[in-house]
């Protein structure tokens, strides 16, 4: 059986791909909604060095983001 992954490269490319359209704002640095919701994943994958986690682990609300912004 395969599991479906995402892994961080492809979280990455996503979230920079919206950072770039939508750089943080404000003394506070306040990030678009969708680059906030992918940096909630993509800092423990850093911290934790995995390079890809199951999708079926991750938020919902990441995932959404996430297919907004790949291949982008």
């Amino acid at each position: 059986m395969t599991t479906e992954v995402l892994t961080f490269a492809e979280l990455d490319a996503a979230l920079e791909s919206c950072m770039r359209a939508h750089p943080a704002i404000g003394d506070e640095h306040r990030m678009h909604p969708d680059a906030n919701a992918m940096s909630d994943l993509w800092a423990p994958m850093v911290l934790a060095r995995r390079s890809a986690v199951p999708i079926a682990d991750v938020d919902g609300r990441v995932i959404e983001a996430f297919r907004r912004w790949q291949a982008r």
